[in-house]
């Protein structure tokens, strides 16, 4: 569509709109029913014809071709666009060329207030590296020097959202009658960004907003947030939080409370913070609960309710207010919700590529006790099927000077030596990977690992779930309880921003997808002289038989391709020791011990 003329003169005039002027009120609406009428400007920095346009279209282009027009309130009568997949299709000799794209308002009159959000509605995808990558919201009060606000809210590249877009804008636009408003797109190449029904809004007077929540179980900075831990494994924990006053007037005698509720009981606990006696509009400070809460109620389900409060209500009750869930269960340790936010994999780092890479998080044992198994979320990656992989257990020395050596001190603890293949039909679930043999660890640190032990070839990568909700209750300030090994040339333990969805049980699991037996077996005799026969109770097919060392070699394998009761072996050339005979069938497998003498 063609765009629309506009005279200079027009272009210095303000939009005059509603001039009513209480909390929540419009001052400002545009929905582009008219196109780029009200003095807006398409303007293409770099030169390149890449505008920003007028349209009711989907934005097209070779790698946004199914992607729909904008979802928005009113989408029906036209939106602004950047369809930077399109403007590269086809793709440009030279190479695909970055947006360098602006949508500017003329002068926008709103009464003076001292509180002033934006809101819009926006899809929007951008590529490639996020770091560079420039997606903003610009204001200004004279057209000449403009303030950034970043439009995709920290997101990485390849992330497409439709989402109901806001950002508080007082620290230019307070107790401002005229400013103007400029969308940017700079510094990346595709995808597209469309946005619609931008409203300028007056905020609340007084309004406090709870905007980072940190917790920990314990002291050590390593330990970080459980979503589940066992009875009797508990620690203290602690709470704090970072509040914003993003209302327009002072927060006086402002401090963060916190209830703790069991499921069926009530509250056990409730505390606060110390007292801050002013915060200013705009201004955030850090808040910490006086004493930490004991965590020995019992097994249950548990609520933290953390609520900011002041001498004045709150405008939006919902934002000064934060709920964080736990379980003190039997068995399972968890720094997961059961809730895959994403992936993460030793192949997601540098090095981390190599077989032999593992991805862990730390456990804490506060007194000895037996470990059984380690359990993993598959996530429905194609790339995961075929993976070798192994269970393991590290100790973990926070008295070392580094964190290789927290790690690699201390020594493997516990493992299942007998590397698994993961199947299709483990995408998307719960695996559990026993301990071989089952052990008991005394009170300590440690890290559970996934093993990426073969496997990483073209179309085959380790993913397994990344638990980002709970990453948003790490203690502020201090690493996540998550590790990388990456054996690349210069093998070494690192830290990382990431949370795996790694378990550890003790004694039995619970509410998981279990590796029990699929089948009933036994070895006869056992111990043997390296002849015996595996029985099974039932008549089973039996696809192969492999039997490996206590290190997880390798050293014996059998086809047998048919449905039987009874497979006698004869493994008298090995040497004497402790072997393990992992029998399977189709994608199930049993594992027995055998003792060779």
């Amino acid at each position: 569509m063609q765009e629309q003329e506009v005279s200079l003169e027009e272009l210095k005039q303000p939009v005059q709109y509603n001039q009513s002027k209480a909390s929540g009120d419009t001052l400002y609406f545009e929905d582009f029913a008219n196109g780029f009428t009200n003095r807006w400007t398409p303007f293409d920095a770099g030169l390149n014809g890449f505008n920003w346009i007028y349209t009711t279209q989907a934005p097209g282009g070779q790698y946004a071709s199914t992607v729909p027009a904008i979802a928005s309130t009113s989408s029906a009568n036209g939106f602004a666009s950047l369809p930077s997949s399109f403007y590269n299709t086809p793709t440009p000799a030279a190479g695909w060329v970055n947006m360098d794209a602006l949508l500017t308002s003329g002068p926008i009159a709103i009464p003076p207030t001292s509180n002033v959000l934006i809101k819009w509605q926006q899809s929007q995808r951008f590529c490639c590296a996020s770091a560079t990558a420039r997606l903003e919201l610009s204001v200004s009060t004279d057209n000449v020097n403009w303030v950034a606000f970043d439009a995709r809210f920290g997101r990485g590249a390849n992330t497409a959202v439709f989402e109901f877009a806001e950002i508080n804008i007082s620290s230019v636009a307070a107790n401002q009658d005229t400013i103007y408003l400029r969308w940017y797109q700079g510094e990346t190449r595709n995808y597209y960004w469309m946005i619609d029904d931008i409203a300028i809004v007056e905020g609340p007077g007084h309004q406090l907003e709870i905007t980072e929540v940190f917790t920990s179980f314990g002291s050590d900075q390593y330990e970080g947030y459980y979503a589940q831990v066992p009875n009797g494994q508990t620690q203290p924990l602690s709470f704090g939080a970072t509040i914003r006053n993003t209302g327009g007037f002072d927060a006086t005698n402002v401090d963060l409370e916190v209830t703790v509720s069991k499921t069926g009981v009530g509250e056990v606990f409730n505390d606060s913070s110390a007292i801050l006696a002013l915060l200013p509009p705009l201004q955030d400070d850090t808040f910490n609960v006086v004493t930490p809460y004991g965590n020995n109620d019992g097994p249950g389900a548990y609520t933290a309710t953390l609520f900011a409060r002041a001498d004045s209500a709150s405008g939006i009750p919902s934002k000064a207010t934060y709920s964080i869930p736990w379980i003190i269960s039997d068995s399972v340790f968890a720094k997961d919700f059961d809730n895959a936010g994403g992936s993460i994999g030793p192949g997601s780092y540098v090095g981390g590529d190599n077989d032999g890479s593992r991805i862990g998080t730390k456990y804490t044992l506060t007194q000895a006790w037996q470990v059984n198994s380690l359990s993993y979320y598959i996530t429905n990656t194609a790339d995961n099927v075929g993976v070798e992989i192994k269970a393991k257990i590290w100790g973990f020395d926070t008295t070392q000077a580094s964190l290789d050596q927290m790690v690699t001190v201390p020594g493997l603890k516990a493992q299942n030596p007998i590397p698994y293949i993961i199947q299709q039909s483990d995408l998307g679930t719960w695996i559990t990977l026993s301990m071989i043999p089952y052990v008991t660890l005394p009170a300590g640190q440690y890290v559970a690992a996934i093993e990426q032990s073969g496997g990483n070839i073209s179309n085959q990568e380790l993913r397994i779930g990344r638990a980002t909700d709970i990453e948003e209750l790490q203690p502020y300030g201090n690493n996540f309880s998550s590790f990388v090994y990456a054996n690349d040339a210069a093998p070494a333990w690192g830290n990382i921003f990431a949370q795996p969805m790694i378990r550890m049980n003790i004694d039995i699991p619970t509410s998981l997808k279990e590796n029990t037996k699929a089948f009933e077996s036994s070895i006869v005799p056992n111990p043997s002289s390296g002849q015996f026969s595996i029985r099974m109770n039932d008549q089973v097919n039996i696809s192969s038989i492999q039997v490996f060392s206590l290190d997880g070699k390798q050293v014996h394998f059998m086809s047998i391709g048919q449905t039987t009761q009874q497979i006698d072996m004869n493994l008298a050339g090995l040497d004497k020791g402790v072997y393990f005979v992992q029998i399977n069938s189709n994608d199930k497998r049993v594992i027995e011990k055998i003792v060779i003498q």
